[in-house]
């Protein structure tokens, strides 16, 4: 890879740890402050909801100014929200400050797919892609294993100082680094951005890329949330055990993208989507009957490699939704994930709280086989190749 998609895989790696380091931390949230873990759940949603919201800006303000300038700026803006994070003493001044930082860092991987789109043929952008999210996979491990540091051996704000020096340095290197690719011309915007969004939803295959990508948000992101106060409430194990085992989640996505150039060519995009779905909603599903919390170990681990197996296939069809704006396209489509996960967190924070984790994860296992068996026959968006 380049210097470039480098840099632009080093941010998604702060960003998604800032977005996930809050689920191992939930529990310990959630006792600090004497609430439950569901009503804990808002400090996922306050990031996510403006996070996905604020996408229908960041997409055309990239494709019009240059999408590193607005990813720089974005995580540089982001700094002053997550050291905030750890300044909070209150559910509330911690949701606010969560809630400032998804805004902060809404033009960030949206708008780094957008520029790999941009300057990557669709012949090997699936390969490219798979690549740059070693720096997302990373961010999922670091959000999980350092988030259950933290909150075993120091005060769990202190995490977020860290990841505020992070955004720092990473945003200097990017708006330090040379310009937009020579073969990407910024947007003219030849017609008003409602059109070009309600010209997405118009069209059927790409309306059920964004449909599945709601989905997505709502059932994978939306439980991914409270896995870790699962693994707290059910084996009353160390924040430290909870935060490796969602680390492994994160290492089965390490070895997607170790494998990702076999993948593409051996399964091609509809076997990916099938096969992603159905094993990630299996594993949702015996959750009932695992009791041997090393067992958990595994199981987080081919959960990480099904879920990429997955999501890395939609990321590819979300940058066909708008070839000649890209950043429209891909963020259009990150703006519903993120209001499917926003929507999601809610959800199933009622549920946990009234029925319990296991009849909620059933519900949602079972939904993600399904969404994967309806979207499997929609690989047919054609390429800009």
């Amino acid at each position: 890879m380049t210097l470039t998609i480098w840099l632009l895989s080093a941010v998604s790696f702060v960003v998604v740890a800032v977005m996930t380091v809050t689920v191992p931390l939930l529990p310990l949230v959630a006792e600090e402050f004497r609430i439950t873990v569901g009503h804990a759940g808002i400090i996922v949603a306050a990031f996510a909801l403006p996070y996905g919201a604020i996408q229908l800006f960041m997409g055309p303000l990239g494709d019009k100014f240059g999408k590193k300038k607005v990813i720089g700026g974005s995580l540089l803006l982001s700094t002053f929200f997550v050291f905030g994070s750890g300044l909070s003493h209150s559910i509330e001044a911690l949701a606010t400050m969560r809630f400032f930082s998804g805004i902060a860092m809404a033009g960030t991987i949206p708008l780094a797919m957008a520029y790999i789109a941009d300057e990557v043929p669709y012949s090997n952008r699936q390969l490219i892609l798979g690549k740059y999210i070693s720096g997302v996979i990373s961010g999922h491990i670091a959000g999980g294993v350092l988030g259950g540091l933290a909150a075993e051996f120091m005060d769990w704000r202190h995490i977020f100082f860290l990841f505020s020096a992070l955004c720092f340095v990473f945003s200097i290197l990017l708006l330090q680094s040379r310009g937009e690719g020579a073969s990407k011309k910024l947007a003219q915007f030849r017609e008003p951005l409602h059109r070009m969004y309600w010209s997405m939803l118009a069209d059927s295959d790409k309306r059920k890329i964004i449909i599945t990508g709601t989905l997505e948000g709502m059932f994978i992101f939306g439980t991914f949330s409270y896995l870790g106060a699962f693994l707290k409430d059910s084996f009353d194990i160390s924040f430290l055990s909870v935060g490796l085992i969602l680390g492994m989640y994160g290492l089965g996505g390490i070895v997607y993208t170790a494998t990702v150039s076999f993948l593409v060519p051996a399964l091609g995009e509809r076997k990916m989507i099938f096969a992603g779905s159905f094993f990630l909603g299996s594993c949702f599903l015996i959750l009932f009957y695992i009791t041997a919390v090393n067992i958990m170990f595994l199981l987080f681990f081919f959960m990480g490699f099904s879920f990429y197996l997955f999501h890395n296939t939609m990321q590819m069809k979300a940058t066909q939704l708008s070839p000649d704006a890209q950043g429209v396209g891909v963020s259009f489509w990150a703006f519903m994930l993120f209001f499917g996960q926003g929507i999601g967190v809610f959800v199933f924070g009622i549920l946990i709280d009234k029925f319990g984790y296991h009849p909620s994860f059933f519900f949602a296992g079972f939904s993600i086989i399904l969404l994967g068996l309806w979207f499997q026959d929609s690989c047919r968006v054609k390429s800009d190749s």
